[in-house]
């Protein structure tokens, strides 16, 4: 495989995710079917459900993060591309605390912190990711939660930055 292939932002996008998953590995979470887990990591949307209606506690998809890809740039020239990265989150808590919105917090300070002390995505060897980058997150890096009282026992928030992914470039100039 070539080289460049892997400075896409399809590639970057699958970085990030193993790169949440290994922040998150062992972090367990209250999900909608009793049991804790942990965060799921998906790129783009959830997947499709695929149990049958007697038993769909494998389809509960929460917790959950998605990582979102959104618009692109290549400002100039060789310049690196910037790619809009929108995270977002959602847990269950059903206790009448209405509490949810503490791990929501901790988990939009765990990743605000991480890419604050290293903006550079880790590169998993095996993940999609590993033959590109180095990918950045460029700041700001701005978070948000949804504090609607009709959602609980859902929590939702969302993180938003730019990723900056190498530009394929032309070796040789048009004529």
């Amino acid at each position: 495989m070539n080289e460049l292939y892997g400075m896409t932002a399809e590639f970057a996008a699958d970085a990030l995710a193993a790169d949440l998953e290994d922040l998150f590995a062992g972090q367990l979470f209250q999900s909608s079917t009793g049991e804790k887990r942990a965060i799921r990591v998906h790129v783009n949307d959830l997947p499709v459900p695929t149990g049958n209606d007697e038993d769909r506690s494998q389809d509960a998809p929460e917790p959950y993060m998605i990582v979102q890809i959104g618009e692109g740039t290549i400002p100039e020239g060789d310049a690196a591309q910037e790619v809009q990265i929108v995270l977002v989150i959602a847990l269950y808590d059903d206790r009448p605390d209405r509490q949810g919105y503490r791990d929501l917090l901790h988990i939009i300070q765990e990743i605000t912190a991480r890419y604050c002390k290293n903006p550079v995505i880790r590169l998993r060897p095996g993940s999609a990711g590993a033959r590109g980058g180095p990918y950045t997150v460029k700041k700001p890096i701005q978070w948000a939660i949804w504090n609607d009282s009709k959602a609980h026992p859902y929590y939702l928030g969302a993180v938003e930055f730019k990723l900056e992914i190498p530009t394929i470039c032309p070796e040789v100039p048009f004529t």
